[in-house]
């Protein structure tokens, strides 16, 4: 089983789960949610996230999803994961979230992409894909 870890700033990765459960009724199997709060000391997540990581038994993946890349959660990640069974990808959206889980039945490399073609794929201008839309001027 592949799990799948929201690694995100405070408040985030819940509010992912509480889309999810939106979507499908309930929490979708394997997903984990790790917050770093503002006033914890980073050593805090990263024993968290070890803690995680160490529970990936044989045959199984973790794919880590973090919401910003160069921010305290994306720094918890170490540079050394264990080859194959872990990957990470950063930029975190629900369409990227989606698509992950809607994937992750065909391998970790297959979830991985799926992240990032979700990410990409779900940022749209919308105005742009409703060329038929009316701007209305709003009167100031």
């Amino acid at each position: 089983m592949i799990t799948i870890v929201l690694l995100t700033h405070a408040g985030l990765g819940e509010a992912f789960a509480a889309a999810l459960r939106h979507i499908f009724g309930a929490m979708p199997p394997a997903l984990e949610i790790l917050e770093i709060l503002p006033d914890q000391p980073p050593e805090e997540g990263q024993r968290r996230l070890w803690g995680l990581l160490e529970k990936i038994g044989d045959g199984d993946a973790m794919l880590i999803l973090n919401d910003l890349y160069g921010a305290t959660p994306a720094n918890l990640i170490p540079a050394t994961l264990p080859e194959g069974c872990v990957a990470a990808v950063s930029g975190l959206n629900l369409a990227m979230l989606l698509r992950a889980l809607s994937r992750r039945s065909e391998g970790l490399a297959a979830a991985r992409q799926g992240a990032l073609e979700g990410g990409v794929q779900g940022v749209v201008d919308i105005l742009e894909q409703r060329p038929h839309a009316i701007l209305l001027r709003i009167p100031e």
